[in-house]
């Protein structure tokens, strides 16, 4: 496809002339670097940032402009994209790649097709704001792409993760854990909260990068963590970063007078690219400020640490009994089967025809915190479980059995109650079943109110009793 997107934006630019005019502008753009953290930062003088908007949702085909084209791309389960050059480039070939239906902006479900995105552009580097990260359309789900190398967390970033392919480490970045053939980093210079990653296959990096997600809180109301995550194929292996943010906007983004600087961190500023859209803030910006708008908007010291935490702790493993009776209908996840059933014939479990004494699925990976699911049960509603399913014969039915981490069993329980009684809940709950008693209270798998008071209060009460 490579070829293909260098003759797209050759001949979209040819017919659009507004754009075209932008793109000529940056090749004479004024810019200079500051150090941060180890970085050398690239500042970018870019008053033509402002983007151009008609009307309506610029990123739905309804609304493009005139002379405006696209290129197909197809993403996993018939999810369909739309390939656009960005109507406002910080980047030479900067592209904008969007959803081709009016669905908001998430990562959940498909990262994947940003990794495929990444294998399929090898000389680009595909990035994603979430929707309080420093996107412009957080109501139209897209990502974007440059060409390798103008990123200065990139260029660090593919020095360290070639270097950890041949096995050799240095300090600045601490192997954190790994799912099957992916390994997670986290990268100790520069800024707060940067993660990089690396894997032979899209399916473990995917898992790896939603394990990351998984582990941070989420802010009130909001659908996702903040935070830009950035993807691109090396060397045979699937390679990513992502800046785990605090705040959307610095505090001198709503300063006034000399105070104000117009910067509103997206994903190619945390990377150490940074935009400045007014002529007159390009020249006094300097170290303090530059330092100041990074430790405004990256994420706080207490989460950061909380975080590393989760990533690396363990959790005993629990098995509760969740459904029970002649035929039970099931569905894993990860192998696209579709649903299936088991049934009890002759004392045993038949499953696809064959009888079994005992039948295990067991989950991809265990999470070391609050896992994804990994199977659902369907009866009279259908219910999301993490961890492995398990059928056995007990009383002359198929009886399933969940098996999980001891902390997610207790997160989908706890979230059912009110706030106030959570951690209370959550210590007494612990300390029975560390003890082998088994508990009355009704569980029904992952539960869509798993918040993040549930979350602090597991946090909370685990040092209490393990």
């Amino acid at each position: 496809m490579a070829t293909d997107i260098d003759k797209f934006v050759h001949d979209q630019l040819s017919v659009w002339p507004a754009v075209a005019a932008k793109y000529r502008n940056l090749k004479s753009a004024r810019t200079r670097t500051l150090p941060l953290g180890g970085i050398l930062v690239t500042l970018q003088s870019n008053p033509g940032r402002v983007p151009i908007f008609d009307h309506g949702c610029p990123l739905c085909e309804e609304n493009y402009m005139e002379h405006q084209h696209t290129l197909p791309f197809e993403g996993r389960k018939g999810r369909k994209y739309s390939i656009l050059v960005n109507r406002a480039p910080i980047f030479p070939n900067h592209l904008v790649i969007t959803r081709d239906i009016h669905t908001p902006q998430t990562i959940w479900h498909r990262f994947p097709d940003m990794l495929d995105l990444a294998a399929s552009l090898p000389g680009y580097i595909v990035f994603y704001n979430s929707p309080n990260s420093g996107t412009t359309v957080p109501q139209h789900a897209h990502f974007q792409a440059c060409p390798k190398g103008y990123l200065p967390l990139e260029r660090a970033a593919e020095r360290l993760l070639r270097g950890a392919a041949a096995g050799q480490t240095g300090p600045e970045m601490e192997f954190i854990t790994s799912v099957r053939d992916a390994q997670l980093y986290h990268y100790k210079r520069f800024h707060r909260g940067i993660f990089l990653l690396r894997a032979t296959t899209s399916k473990s990096m995917a898992k790896l990068f939603y394990r990351l997600l998984d582990c941070m809180n989420l802010v009130a109301e909001e659908t996702e963590p903040r935070f830009n995550a950035y993807t691109y194929f090396s060397e045979g292996e699937y390679r990513s970063i992502v800046t785990l943010r605090g705040a959307s906007h610095p505090q001198c983004y709503f300063a006034v007078g000399d105070a104000r600087f117009s910067i509103l961190p997206g994903a190619a500023d945390m990377a150490g690219f940074v935009v400045v859209p007014r002529a007159e803030d390009f020249d006094r910006l300097d170290e303090k400020v530059l330092e100041q708008i990074f430790e405004d908007v990256t994420l706080p010291a207490a989460d950061q640490e909380r975080l590393l935490w989760r990533l690396v702790r363990t959790q005993p493993r629990v098995e509760v009994e969740i459904e029970s009776g002649q035929e039970i209908s099931f569905e894993i996840v990860s192998d696209g089967a579709g649903p299936q059933k088991v049934t009890f014939q002759e004392g045993r479990i038949d499953y696809n025809g064959v009888l079994y004494d005992e039948l295990v699925f067991e989950a991809d990976t265990i999470s070391t915190l609050f896992a994804e699911p990994s199977f659902l049960i369907y009866h009279k509603d259908t219910r999301r479980y993490a961890g492995t399913l398990k059928f056995l014969v007990k009383e002359g039915k198929v009886q399933a059995v969940n098996i999980l981490g001891m902390e997610d069993y207790l997160l989908s329980i706890v979230s059912l109650m009110p706030p106030a009684e959570q951690k209370e809940r959550a210590l007494a709950l612990r300390k029975a079943l560390l003890k082998g008693e088994k508990i009355p209270d009704p569980y029904i798998g992952l539960s869509e109110k798993a918040d993040s008071a549930a979350r602090a209060a597991i946090d909370e009460t685990w040092g209490q009793t393990l």
